[in-house]
């Protein structure tokens, strides 16, 4: 049910972003495209996805493999089609436990170190994309405040500090059951995780330096598809493409569509027509789209596992 609200809510919101557009001014920013610089743009799906994968084999403490996790990149990507806020990540660690054998809360652990990774690495180039961009603009610096109490947040959960750990601690006993038994646990094999993470500062130091890197490549794919439509100067794309995915990450509509779409086309109007706008928005879309379709084979990862949990 939750799904088909989710899936509802983004056709509103992109049917009433359409109407508000003009569909003669979305066939006019097509007819107007340069179509060299949007096949870049979705060129750039393949080294992302790749690196990404090497990325998450950096972050088990048992080495996966780059072709396994790919393929949990890619089947990830395709639950992320209907899971809200990219949960569909967390299923990653069904895989690592079904079919590498690793133990629950630390497969969770990785996940979710990966993800922290992923936000803080995003929030880095935006908030000095914004300082940037919006020195003098009242909503831009919000904008950038807001960004970077979130950045700081992430890299305190990050850190070797035990903030993140007692925090759970603390929620674990206010929930009830089950879950407080699995948030007190999950406290300590989180430290661990973190603990084996800064155990090498040279393992730090590659790990942060490629996920800059492949968070740079994803506001830079942005980049290419807004310089096929238009001409957007790199860092206000920057500050652009952090705030709309950051909208995307809304877990009232289905993979962002719509709420990713509405703030493209409020934040690129200095740069874009509205039906270039609403292109880029679709062009955006693709990026999750196209991995998702390549993971659909690869589905089974998530599948087997989890008949096997219900079987037992």
């Amino acid at each position: 049910m939750k799904k088909a609200i989710g899936a509802l809510v983004s056709l509103i919101l992109l049917a009433l972003i359409w109407w508000q557009v003009d569909l003669t001014s979305i066939r006019a920013a097509l007819a107007a495209s340069d179509g060299w610089w949007l096949a870049a743009g979705l060129a750039t799906i393949v080294p992302l996805t790749l690196v990404t994968a090497m990325r998450f084999g950096m972050l088990t403490q048992t080495p996966i493999g780059l072709w396994s996790a790919t393929r949990l990149i890619l089947g990830a990507s395709s639950l992320n089609l209907v899971l809200p806020s990219k949960l569909g990540d967390l299923a990653k660690a069904v895989a690592l436990t079904g079919r590498h054998g690793f133990d629950p809360k630390l497969a969770v652990g990785v996940v979710v170190m990966e993800r922290s990774l992923d936000m803080a690495a995003l929030l880095f180039w935006g908030v000095l994309a914004l300082l940037w961009v919006g020195w003098g603009d009242l909503w831009l610096m919000l904008a950038a405040a807001g960004t970077g109490a979130m950045l700081m947040l992430l890299v305190v959960l990050l850190s070797p500090l035990r903030f993140a750990s007692r925090f759970l601690a603390i929620a674990g006993r206010i929930a009830p059951g089950r879950i407080g038994r699995w948030l007190s646990g999950f406290g300590e094999t989180w430290q661990q995780a973190v603990g084996w993470f800064w155990s090498d500062r040279r393992r730090v130091a590659k790990v942060a330096g490629v996920s800059l890197l492949i968070w740079g490549g994803h506001l830079a794919q942005f980049w290419l598809f807004a310089q096929g439509l238009g001409r957007v100067p790199f860092l206000d794309n920057m500050a652009f493409a952090t705030l709309a995915i950051l909208a995307g990450l809304l877990p009232f509509t289905m993979a962002g569509v719509g709420t990713r779409d509405a703030a493209i086309v409020l934040l690129y109007a200095p740069y874009l027509s509205s039906g270039a706008a609403a292109v880029l928005g679709v062009l955006a879309t693709l990026r999750y789209l196209v991995p998702a379709i390549a993971g659909l084979p690869f589905m089974g990862d998530y599948l087997v596992q989890v008949r096997k949990e219900r079987a037992a």
